[in-house]
């Protein structure tokens, strides 16, 4: 055919362009993908979510300005109030500013200006920069404790042999050997746990980080086997639907409930079994994550087999901070032990 005679392509149409009928299929996509994004999203972010929306209404209110007006003094504003008058933590401020900018966008079609949230969030980095110069002390909790394998022997030790106890050793057992989170931990579904002839292929899917599947091989040790201990939960349990969660509230008279736990228990009960076997450090949530990343560190695993497990992307500085140094005087943890000084 020639050139000439070729057919000219439609132009599109405009959005302004869009008829009724088109609008209103394209908002029915909006709501269906809006309903789908918040089912993906771990609990504990959407809880954080609401969380950030009452701070910032509390906020606006003093200001007297509408919820809607995040503009790029506003948002400075928020920064400085968070940050002078609250003394939130860096972490939980840049946190506060994507849950506002989240819920503007979801609840009331508001996109906020990039700009805008840049400028806040340059406000922020000065303001920690300033306080790390004058060498103010860290805010916020700081990182959880890892809990090492000693720890995690005695801790599992110290469980119960009724269906409460079994349900720990299960949590602690797993959630070290996938470094689980404790909202990870909630989330898991019956489904995510598939049995292999090596072992089991946990797939973590309510994440921070990508979705991560992890082979857990069967342990050396059948009393911190993990999935030994999974076998005996899920047995005990009677858990048998694949859309149910993996990990249950038990009622206090034994009998195990069809509802999963929330993030906050999941990590209250790895702490509380560390105060019951009478360990001094308060462990939590993310303890058995950190201990898993700590523990493989020093018996010289990979970096990347390590990431792996995490989750984490390569050269990440944030699986830097989970591989605690451990003992002081110990020459894996001590660079200048054998170095011909």
């Amino acid at each position: 055919m020639n050139a000439e005679h070729l057919p000219v392509p439609a132009r599109p149409l405009l959005p302004d362009q869009f008829d009724t009928e088109l609008r209103a299929r394209l908002s029915a996509l909006d709501a269906a993908s809006d309903t789908h994004a918040s089912e993906q999203r771990p609990d504990n972010t959407t809880l954080a979510y609401r969380a950030d929306w009452k701070t910032w209404t509390g906020f606006c209110a003093q200001l007297q300005i509408p919820t809607t007006a995040a503009t790029r003094g506003t948002l400075r504003a928020f920064v400085d109030y968070l940050w002078t008058r609250e003394k939130r933590a860096y972490s939980t401020i840049d946190r506060k500013l994507a849950g506002v900018t989240v819920t503007l966008r979801q609840q009331y079609s508001v996109v906020v200006d990039p700009e805008a949230t840049k400028a806040a969030r340059e406000l922020l980095k000065d303001y920690r920069k300033k306080a790390e110069e004058a060498e103010e002390p860290a805010r916020g909790r700081g990182k959880a404790p890892a809990m090492r394998l000693d720890s995690l022997r005695l801790i599992v030790s110290k469980c119960d042999t009724d269906i409460f106890g079994i349900r720990d050793q299960a949590m602690l057992l797993l959630g070290f050997s996938i470094a689980a989170r404790r909202a990870e931990l909630a989330g898991l579904r019956l489904r995510n746990i598939r049995d292999d002839d090596n072992g089991l292929l946990v797939d973590v899917r309510v994440s921070k980080t990508d979705p991560r599947t992890v082979a857990v091989p069967y342990g050396t040790n059948p009393a911190t086997c993990p999935v030994r201990a999974w076998k005996a939960w899920a047995e005990a349990a009677q858990i048998t639907d694949p859309d149910r969660h993996a990990f249950r509230r038990i009622h206090h008279t034994g009998s195990v409930q069809p509802q999963g736990l929330t993030p906050q228990r999941a990590g209250d009960i790895i702490t509380a079994a560390g105060l019951r076997a009478g360990i001094e450090v308060l462990f939590t949530g993310h303890s058995v994550r950190s201990g898993l990343a700590t523990e493989a560190r020093r018996a010289g695993k990979d970096r990347k087999a390590i990431a792996a497990i995490t989750g984490h992307k390569e050269g990440s500085k944030v699986l830097d901070g989970y591989m605690q140094i451990v003992d002081q005087w110990d020459e894996q943890d001590n660079a200048l032990i054998g170095i011909g000084l």
